[in-house]
């Protein structure tokens, strides 16, 4: 059930992105774009999040996911990877440096919120630097006063640009 509950969450999150309603493609030219407490609040979290898998904090990463954490990837969505071994596999590999862009926060209620961001990472494997670029949707429970993350939704950005493009560019007839 909870399932099903963090699935319609998820879906209500992401309608207005797929038609291209983005923070900030709601501003004018020149305005000045204020961070929400919100997005303040979860991009702390992330890094937290982070820079516990830089530092290898296993009591970091315990105070920031949920006992039935998993994480959902696009390529094998029927198949979620519990916990442990998301875990295993995100402590294996050192991570070199990180990058959170493009943070929105949807705050269902006090005791639920759906964060989606763009995560640029870059680790290293066999003596070479490898680049993993994801667009990575969290669902967060605040779970006694503390901020859990209980699900992550990932898939990557491979092949595509890094930077979402300008929405108010003019055409010039070359692309």
């Amino acid at each position: 059930m909870r399932r099903m509950a963090a699935a319609i969450v998820l879906l209500c999150a992401l309608v207005p992105n797929a038609a291209g309603q983005t923070p900030q493609a709601k501003t004018s030219p020149g305005r000045v774009v204020t961070t929400t407490r919100l997005v303040t609040l979860f991009s702390d979290l992330e890094t937290q999040w982070l820079n516990a898998l830089q530092q290898k904090d296993q009591a970091a990463l315990d105070r920031l996911l949920g006992d039935d954490f998993e994480v959902w990837a696009a390529d094998s969505p029927g198949v979620p990877l519990p916990r442990e071994e998301w875990q295993k596999q995100a402590l294996a590999r050192p991570l070199t440096s990180f990058q959170v862009s493009q943070m929105a926060v949807r705050g269902i209620s006090d005791e639920a919120a759906i964060a989606s961001f763009i995560l640029d990472r870059k680790y290293e494997a066999n003596g070479r630097t490898q680049e993993q670029n994801d667009f990575v949707v969290d669902v967060w429970q605040n779970q006694d006063g503390t901020w859990k993350c209980t699900d992550r939704y990932i898939s990557s950005r491979s092949g595509t640009e890094k930077r979402a493009p300008s929405r108010d560019a003019k055409p010039t007839g070359k692309q």
